[in-house]
């Protein structure tokens, strides 16, 4: 019994301690992206207004942008650095990173230095 209780509690002690550090990515999809661009709706796609007030939040964090390879991924990922330059971000604290797990996604993740 009490090596029972001692796994499940490990269990859990592993379960709440691994989600306090995992970093969550925000997921942009390429149908979101495709539409007329303007500060409102960069603003409200879910991903980029989940991660801009995750870095408001914190002024020491950064943004990492996983896109997808090739020509297509590069130049949409240099455009949404530029809408979130515009909309105020630092160009400082963005980090792009090629090789997104899905190819019609940018990762959006906020790091906490």
């Amino acid at each position: 019994m009490k090596r029972l209780i001692w796994i499940i509690s490990a269990a859990l002690a592993l379960f709440f301690t691994s989600n306090i550090y995992a970093a969550e990515a925000e997921l942009l999809h390429a149908n979101e992206w495709s539409v007329p661009k303007q500060a409102n709706t960069i603003l409200a796609m879910p991903a980029v207004r989940k991660s801009m007030k995750k870095l408001q939040m914190n002024v020491n964090s950064s943004l990492k942008l996983k896109y997808p390879g090739g020509d297509e991924g590069t130049l949409w990922v240099n455009e949404l650095r530029s809408w979130l330059i515009a909309l105020g971000l630092s160009s400082k604290r963005i980090e792009l990173i090629p090789g997104s797990a899905i190819s019609t996604t940018i990762e959006l993740e906020v790091l906490t230095n």
